[in-house]
């Protein structure tokens, strides 16, 4: 059984580009990787403060102060908001499987802010390609399909509709393909209980950041090589721009799936 934890990123107004990212975990490694990061973060705080009160939300750790709310993360030094960030990354990135043959993978699909259906297209676009993903395991494998979770963070603006979206998809193919891993629509879970709800939206974030306005790549990068992969395009990432097909931008995802890349 595969687990997908899902978060989303740039959903406010004027944002550039809509971000649905996570990553993918098989059951038997989804508490070694939360111990993973729970053992960073205890490392890493302050000595008095308690972990289990610090959820690990990338945009809050960056800037805890707000003009409405200060987070608990402002009692935390800049230069250690810094450093738990890059150290969460880390983990993400070095996480070893107990089954290499079951790895970890990233997820993700940044849909241009020019697209109506938008939160649609990231949906279809990341529930599709971990469907792929699980179909691809069980060719190569010669074994079993493995089946698949989806949980993701509580947002009541989209619940619903997601959910009625997915079980559609179920039922009969949308624009991509139908869903045949999926064992139930996906669950919608409070954040600050899942640390792997936190990981997915660091992912998220880190795509946010990267397609934003700031090209900003430093947060994303240790962790391009987790997205789901196979000969040498990288399935697990979409992105979806004007003018995304005629080969122009040069983002990873892009790339690999260039005609004639070298």
């Amino acid at each position: 059984m595969y687990l997908l934890y899902l978060d989303e990123s740039g959903s406010h107004v004027g944002s550039p580009a809509l971000v649905l990212g996570g990553l993918a975990i098989h059951e038997h490694d989804a508490w070694p990787l939360q111990q993973k990061i729970e053992g960073m973060l205890r490392s890493r705080l302050p000595q008095g403060l308690d972990p289990s009160a610090f959820e690990l939300h990338a945009n809050e750790i960056k800037s805890p102060v707000r003009r409405k709310t200060i987070s608990k993360w402002a009692q935390v030094s800049f230069r250690k908001r810094l450093e738990i960030l890059h150290a969460t990354y880390r983990v993400l990135a070095e996480f070893r499987e107990t089954d290499a043959k079951y790895p970890c993978a990233c997820f993700g699909a940044v849909v241009a802010r020019q697209y109506g259906d938008r939160e649609e297209r990231a949906y279809e676009e990341v529930l599709n390609k971990f469907d792929e993903m699980l179909t691809r395991q069980a060719k190569e494998l010669g074994g079993a399909h493995q089946k698949g979770i989806v949980i993701h963070d509580h947002r009541l603006a989209v619940e619903r509709v997601v959910q009625s979206w997915t079980a559609t998809w179920r039922r009969a193919s949308g624009r991509i393909g139908r869903l045949t891993h999926l064992v139930d629509v996906p669950m919608f879970a409070d954040s600050k209980a899942s640390r792997l709800i936190q990981a997915a939206d660091f992912i998220a974030w880190g795509l946010w950041r990267y397609y934003g306005d700031t090209r900003d790549e430093k947060w994303i990068q240790p962790v391009w090589a987790r997205f789901d992969k196979a000969d040498g395009i990288m399935h697990g990432l979409i992105h979806v721009a004007p003018g995304f097909r005629d080969g122009t931008c040069l983002c990873p995802p892009c790339t690999s799936r260039r005609p004639g890349k070298p």
